[in-house]
């Protein structure tokens, strides 16, 4: 199967629009283009239900994200939104839910589903915006338009050619100096708020980079600190948007990614027993009926977690304990005598990747997790097997001190 070329798709429709530069924004506004789109494409549905469907073919945000009145019971006042919309044009609350989640191929593509007959209409309703429209080409244009008015009712605002350029040329340096590490520090997902594509694509045997490198601060240089991998899509919005709100965003999870960097090169110098993949796999392996009367009532964990400031662990690692402990241990203790692990060896360790975490200041959210991942990867398991067996090492006394 072929691969989108998505760096080439978004850099079109952002910059150039998707017909290649024709068919340019060129004035369309909401309330003149909707009307048309309603005539050919609705079937019938009526102005708040089409608003709903071309929205979903435009922008793979839920509705329950849009920003528009949040009370979902309320019906009457979300769909007098809607139609307002289609009025008085896209309210800027609304644009900004959906301006960095556009997504104008799926737009092309369900509009090209539609019979020649409809394209034509499309076309002739719309020559007077642009005279080079065409049933060939009105898919494109639409979703060119669309995006363009979308961006702008956001308040995204659209460089000029030579600032365009440079950002490119930006990009394509960034990309050769630290592409690859930013790629292994955001585990090859575009980090952005919502976002999480995968930023390298396979296909015909090949792996294939799909990503740009921007600034987070752009009033700031360049450095490792400063940059981020993003999905074509994401980077070619911000790299025209000024919302100060995104770019505090964005250096929360710059610092978030860097501390979990930071963790795994921490963790590197500590090996793990490497019995420890059998002891997941025979975890993964465990049936419902392999755990009847195993359950414990695991008192200790609250000498050691605190549900007053995380909840969500405790929960998580009691339940884990109650159901899986008794069944684990006996696990390790078999492999144990078999001579497939060393259980004490496998015990300093965990104590010596606890210690090192907890000595940087780490969280106990951050260390359940980091020593969780560092199971994954030495074990290659999923990461709730990986979790349950480090719930076990909680309940046993290797990770975490008793609260004082």
């Amino acid at each position: 199967m072929a691969v989108l070329d998505l760096g080439a798709v978004w850099y079109t429709v952002v910059h150039h629009g998707t017909n290649g530069g024709r068919g340019k924004y060129a004035g369309m506004e909401f309330e003149i283009l909707f009307p048309v789109l309603r005539k050919h494409l609705s079937d019938g549905m009526d102005v708040p239900e089409f608003f709903r469907e071309l929205t979903a073919q435009i922008t793979d945000v839920s509705e329950e994200d849009w920003g528009t009145t949040k009370d979902p019971s309320n019906r009457l006042t979300r769909e007098s939104t809607l139609r307002s919309y289609a009025k008085r044009g896209l309210s800027q609350k609304f644009a900004r839910s959906i301006v960095y989640r556009l997504t104008p191929e799926n737009l092309i593509e369900r509009i090209n589903e539609r019979p020649e007959a409809t394209l034509r209409g499309l076309a002739q309703d719309l020559h007077g915006y642009d005279p080079t429209i065409d049933e060939c080409n009105v898919s494109s244009m639409i979703a060119d338009w669309l995006s363009k008015i979308i961006q702008t009712s956001a308040g995204v605002i659209e460089q000029d050619e030579l600032e365009r350029d440079r950002q490119q040329h930006l990009s394509n340096d960034l990309k050769k100096k630290f592409g690859g590490y930013l790629l292994n520090e955001e585990n090859e997902h575009c980090p952005f708020p919502g976002c999480g594509r995968l930023l390298v694509k396979t296909g015909n045997g090949k792996v294939v980079p799909v990503y740009e490198v921007g600034l987070i601060d752009k009033t700031k240089p360049p450095d490792l600190n400063n940059l981020l991998a993003m999905c074509p899509q994401c980077h070619a919005i911000y790299s025209i948007d000024s919302d100060k709100k995104i770019c505090k965003e964005l250096q929360t999870i710059k610092t978030v990614l860097v501390a979990h960097v930071s963790s795994e090169h921490m963790l590197d110098d500590l090996p793990l027993e490497k019995g420890i993949i059998g002891v997941v796999r025979k975890v993964t392996a465990l049936k419902e009926k392999d755990l009847y009367d195993a359950e414990l009532d695991p008192k200790e964990i609250k000498q050691k977690l605190n549900p007053n400031e995380n909840l969500a662990l405790y929960m998580t690692v009691k339940a884990y304990v109650t159901t899986y402990f008794i069944r684990i241990k006996e696990i390790m203790m078999n492999l144990d005598k078999l001579g497939e692990i060393d259980y004490e060896a496998m015990q300093d360790q965990m104590h010596a990747l606890y210690k090192k975490l907890k000595k940087s200041k780490k969280s106990n959210v951050e260390i359940f997790s980091e020593i969780a991942e560092k199971v994954h990867y030495v074990s290659l398991q999923e990461d709730i097997y990986c979790q349950i067996v480090v719930s076990y090492f909680i309940q046993s006394c290797e990770v975490f001190d008793a609260i004082s």
